[in-house]
């Protein structure tokens, strides 16, 4: 029997760590024979043996680490789970605000004021406690749950580090206060749990924008349908296969059919990336978001709504990402092996005192002081704090961080995936040769074609008006296959499609009173920007590629302007073409593209890169976003994350140092809560006082090495 492959939503999966454990779960399962968890959109990637095992069987697993496993929900439901959990996140990190303060307040007089009397004391720290309780209770109870589900699911993670940091805490400040003393640590556990709510919120967010990427697809759908012989359009949803509808000139086709009627020209380019239109006649089959260009046409439905080219494109960007499971970034390998070793040291450390002191409480108190000291703050802040300071300074670069993670792989890439047309060229023809017959000069050729197209709005207008300058005429008429207008002596001038030219482009035949005076051809020109930023990506050692949909002579006659081999050109590429070419190259690799037909390759690759005139299903989808034109900005945005990456580096070394300090003194018992937490504020504020050394000084470096080799 064949193995089936599905995509499902994942309910209630918070957290990278999870994702991974899950998909570990998910992979041992007998007759499951590949499995991929992403944790920005929530979804599994499943691929089983019918024979061996079922969806019910995977629905257990799934529930038994306290998931859910549901069939694939459409964006828009999926956009709204998020919304509601952003909110649900909002109302905790204020409670945790809110009641932390109050409780830092209390605990911070401790600290401040350490010859307080016992009695005046004690009651201090116990208001700092019980200030504490909405924090531990309902601002960290996702937290605990999370954390029981990662010790099920065996994949320790922030949240179970910052639970058993909090929970020592907890513990020793409870076993203090019912002494009578006033050595508490409450303030530490809210402030663990407010900091892991403000990163929790930030990649709910960035979640909620990779789910946007699906429903941006969707949007692209018409919704309405004009069936055959009628007058008024219906919902797309009322048309079933067999069913003929009618496409007018300039609509877009609404669902996959057959042409039945009508020769025309369709604009494929949001499907396959195609520069030029290709043409359609009777038995030639047209999918749901190409453009008809020419004429009506009559096409007999051959899909049913929702299951067009277009849709299965949405459903291709969610698969690339489930496909491609959750990456485990550095951070989390050095919180994984925390999460095992500390409890295991603490545990040491309560016997080895337990025998030397023959005290059950003296054990009990430094085994909860070495959970509370191995504090993760300075580790949790230690990427998201360059994260941030890189954020504010990409605007200056000319590019936007969408995902964290994406940027960071964008450091350590080492090849480069380039669609053609709207990415390494503008997007838009321009004039490139004027043929003018004998007795007539280009330049009146020109200005006759213009008055043609003057006032129209068409990329044919845009493009010879903007190489002819202002034209002081009427405006022309725009026909299904030519524009017209008159000259300043009333003479007709029409422009329309002429012979194929010899060169790349669209040809135009421009006639004056019904003589034909001579030819202009248009082309998608490059984009000037390309060429230079092409020499300075090789020369930070990445390996380019290009991979358009264009036919292959125009997309070698592109590659050779920027100075790259055939070799390393592939053309006539599907999008399932481009996600194949993304998983061949060598990882990590960046794809860079502006339309939907880039989105699912935008998606699979490590790093998805838009450029400033993308669609809004590839931005969507891309985890940085060039924010002007075409890719200048993006040899910059690999130096800023090399730059990012070697900070992140430092601060995970100043993190770990400050344990390395605290934790023998904390076996031994030197380590006083006063001086506990004045160890962790200062290693806070070294690591955050690193990550700010991506400051205007590297941002000048960076400017200045891009005006030198512009």
């Amino acid at each position: 029997m064949d193995a089936e492959r599905r995509l499902f939503a994942i309910d209630g999966l918070f957290c990278g760590g999870c994702a991974r454990g899950l998909e570990r779960k998910l992979s041992s399962v007998d007759g499951v024979l590949d499995a991929g968890v992403h944790f920005v959109t929530a979804s599994a990637l499943i691929q089983w043996d019918p024979s061996r095992c079922d969806t019910a069987t995977l629905a257990r697993q799934v529930a038994a680490a306290g998931y859910g496993l549901l069939e694939r929900n459409d964006p828009a439901s999926a956009l709204k789970r998020f919304d509601d959990e952003v909110r649900r996140l909002s109302r905790r990190l204020a409670i945790a605000i809110l009641f932390g303060m109050w409780s830092m307040a209390g605990a911070l007089l401790l600290y401040a004021e350490p010859d307080l009397d016992a009695e005046t004391a004690w009651w201090a720290a116990l208001f700092s406690g019980l200030f504490a309780i909405p924090v531990l209770c309902y601002s960290g109870a996702g937290f605990w749950h999370m954390a029981l589900r990662s010790i099920r699911l065996r994949s320790p993670g922030l949240d179970l580090l910052v639970c058993i940091g909090a929970a020592g805490a907890i513990l020793l400040s409870i076993a203090s206060l019912a002494r009578g003393g006033s050595a508490i640590f409450f303030d530490t556990a809210t402030m663990l749990i407010t900091l892991l709510l403000v990163g929790r919120l930030i990649e709910t967010r960035v979640r909620r924008g990779a789910i946007a990427a699906l429903e941006a697809v969707d949007d692209l759908a018409t919704t309405k349908a004009l069936p055959a012989g009628g007058s008024e359009a219906v919902p797309y949803t009322s048309i079933a296969p067999g069913d003929a509808i009618w496409v007018e000139a300039g609509s877009t086709v609404p669902i996959d059919g057959v042409v039945t009627h009508g020769e025309t020209l369709i604009d494929r380019a949001i499907l396959t990336g195609e520069s030029a239109p290709i043409a359609a006649k009777p038995g030639d089959r047209v999918q749901a978001g190409t453009i008809n260009l020419r004429r009506r046409m009559t096409i007999i439905v051959d899909r049913a709504p929702g299951d067009s080219d277009l849709d299965r494109m949405g459903g291709r960007i969610a698969i690339e990402m489930a496909g491609r499971g959750e990456p485990k970034r550095h951070l989390d390998a050095v919180v994984d092996r925390l999460a095992i070793i500390v409890p295991i040291l603490a545990a040491v450390v309560g016997a080895v005192t337990l025998a030397m002191t023959g005290s059950p409480l003296v054990a009990a108190e430094r085994a909860l002081a070495v959970l509370v000291v191995v504090c993760p703050c300075s580790l949790a802040l230690a990427a998201p704090l360059v994260h941030v300071r890189a954020a504010a300074l990409a605007g200056g670069l000319g590019f936007r961080i969408a995902d964290p993670a994406a940027f960071e792989a964008l450091g350590r890439a080492r090849s480069v995936i380039f669609d053609k047309t709207g990415t390494l060229t503008m997007g838009e023809p321009e004039v490139i040769a004027i043929d003018p017959v004998s007795g007539w000069t280009a330049d009146a050729v020109l200005d006759l074609a213009a008055r043609a197209e003057n006032g129209i709005d068409h990329p044919i207008a845009r493009a010879i008006l903007a190489a002819a300058g202002p034209v002081v005429s009427q405006s022309g008429e725009r026909a299904a296959r030519s524009a017209t207008g008159r000259d300043e002596y009333g003479a007709t001038v029409e422009v329309r499609a002429a012979d194929p030219s010899p060169l790349a482009g669209t040809r135009l035949a421009v006639v004056h009173a019904n003589t034909k005076i001579g030819t202009i051809t248009l082309d998608d020109i490059i984009d000037p920007q390309a060429a230079p930023a092409i020499v300075r990506l090789i020369s930070l050692g990445l390996d380019p590629f290009v991979a358009t949909g264009d036919a292959l002579a125009p997309a070698i006659a592109v590659g050779a302007a920027l100075g790259l081999p055939a070799s390393k050109i592939h053309a006539a590429c599907t999008p399932e073409d481009k996600v194949a070419l993304v998983k061949a190259v060598s990882r990590p690799v960046i794809m860079v593209g502006d339309g939907v037909n880039d989105a699912p390759a935008l998606a699979g690759a490590d790093c998805g890169v838009a450029v400033g005139r993308a669609h809004g299903a590839a931005t969507a989808t891309a985890g940085i976003v060039l924010v002007e034109g075409g890719i200048k900005a993006l040899p910059f945005a690999i130096a800023l994350s090399r730059q990012a990456i070697g900070r992140v580096r430092q601060n995970w070394v100043l993190a770990l140092s400050y344990n390395a300090i605290v934790l023998p003194a904390a076996a031994a018992g030197a380590l006083t809560p006063l001086l506990a937490v004045i160890a962790m504020m200062v290693n806070s504020a070294v690591v955050t006082a690193n990550g700010m050394r991506l400051s205007s000084a590297s941002l000048r470096s960076l400017l200045a090495s891009q005006n030198d080799t512009a």
